[in-house]
């Protein structure tokens, strides 16, 4: 017995139940509008999180990058389930550069290529190399090594040909901008040898490089080195001695910047010229009688007024004008007399010592703040500049102070400093207590 074949129905030009079906699932949106929607598409169920599309433009704070205010969010390569659209194009993955950079993220300037930190060059400088310049940068790092094996040093010593006149012209050459950067992130001091035609070659030693609060040690130690060499070293320059100790610069530098004035008009007032003025002077406490002297002179012309007014005179005639002119600017000297006698008391004198104390606290610990994180294009440079007779002279100093190890120069500073105020605050106990 055979079975017979089923028959295969008559095609209607109509789809089936089942077909229809499923095109009337894929084509079908649904209308809700949760947190989660799905949706069926071509490759299956899609979901959409609240950080899809542009809506995480218009969110503020942690919820903006739905991170739930628990940290940074994690770097993703591109794809679904790594990284959303939104977050590649506002690089929330990225991070800020804080200090100093990595010797990876240098060599990915060297090369034109983007930095895995954001901030690690400037934006208006070059950083890319070309060959002859990388050739150059690859003899430099050969000549560092591997540093001390501390983790210091190895930043070498660069050598370039340098004809250009400008001041700026430092600025804008690549192979000085990398190898700058590259002395940061390896913790050494940066040497350049600028060659002449002549053969009397500069070596130039930037100490900004190194981040410490003092340099003076070091600056001495150099000089040292430089001295060895006798009279086959020509000029030796400190351009870092008018400025003091990196932290007092850059103490310096942050209430310049503070002290900055705008005034009408849109004229700015330099804040060196305001702390140089000598109207900034304290004034001194105003004896009683001179006291006395303003407050009868203000009573006197008061009264001259009065009786002027009492006489018919109004107030735009030109007596009477001159006159309250004359009387505002003695009632100002009197107001200033008596701020200065109400400043002069001992507690206005106590509290306003105790506003700078804290005052050049908050500037210290934002100065050492500065010099840790900010990037070393934002640092301004310390040079020390050595004018040599001849080239290898040149570069037998320039090789003597790479391999100089500086930083427990430092490190003894700070130990004698630790050591200091343990006495200073056993000594203050010690008074508090009798």
């Amino acid at each position: 017995m055979t079975l017979a074949a089923t028959p295969a129905s008559a095609f209607t030009g109509q789809p089936c139940l089942l077909r229809r079906a499923c095109s009337r699932a894929r084509t079908c949106v649904f209308p809700t509008r949760g947190r989660l929607v799905i949706v069926a598409g071509k490759k299956g169920a899609k979901a959409k999180n609240k950080d899809s599309g542009r809506s995480v433009h218009f969110r503020k704070g942690a919820e903006r990058f739905n991170t739930g205010g628990v940290g940074e969010v994690q770097r993703g390569g591109k794809g679904s389930g790594k990284t959303t659209r939104s977050q590649r194009t506002n690089k929330v993955y990225k991070t800020y550069l804080s200090g100093r950079p990595t010797v990876d993220d240098v060599e990915r300037a060297s090369q034109g290529d983007r930095t895995k930190a954001m901030g690690v060059v400037e934006r208006e400088a070059p950083y890319r190399l070309n060959r002859v310049d990388r050739e150059a940068w690859e003899r430099a790092k050969k000549r560092g090594g591997h540093g001390f094996g501390d983790g210091t040093g190895g930043g070498g010593v660069l050598e370039v040909r340098t004809t250009a006149s400008s001041a700026l012209a430092p600025h804008r050459h690549p192979l000085i901008n990398t190898h700058r950067l590259f002395c940061d992130a390896k913790l050494a001091a940066f040497v350049v040898i600028e060659k002449e035609n002549e053969g009397k070659d500069d070596v130039v030693v930037d100490l900004s490089t190194l981040r410490v609060e003092r340099d003076l040690a070091i600056r001495e130690r150099v000089m040292e080195i430089a001295d060895g060499f006798g009279v086959s070293i020509l000029t030796a320059t400190d351009l870092c001695s008018d400025l003091g100790e990196p932290l007092e610069a850059q103490v310096r530098y942050i209430r310049a910047l503070e002290a900055d004035i705008v005034i009408d008009g849109g004229e700015t007032v330099q804040s060196s010229e305001i702390l140089q003025s000598p109207e900034t002077t304290t004034a001194t406490p105003p004896s009683p009688e001179q006291l006395a002297a303003a407050e009868t002179s203000v009573n006197e012309l008061a009264d001259s007024i009065r009786s002027m007014k009492d006489a018919g005179a109004t107030n735009t005639d030109d007596a009477v004008r001159q006159a309250v002119t004359e009387l505002l600017n003695l009632k100002q000297e009197l107001q200033r007399l008596k701020d200065a006698e109400q400043e002069s008391t001992p507690e206005a004198v106590a509290k306003k010592e105790e506003e700078e104390r804290l005052d050049l606290v908050r500037i210290t610990e934002e100065a050492r703040r500065t010099i840790a994180e900010l990037p070393i294009h934002n640092l301004p440079e310390r040079y020390l500049r050595f004018h040599c007779a001849d080239r290898p002279t040149a570069k037998s100093l320039a090789k003597a102070i790479a391999n100089e190890k500086v930083y427990p120069l430092v490190e003894d500073l700070e130990a004698d400093d630790d050591e200091n105020e343990i006495v200073e605050s056993q000594v203050a106990v010690e008074t508090v207590a009798v």
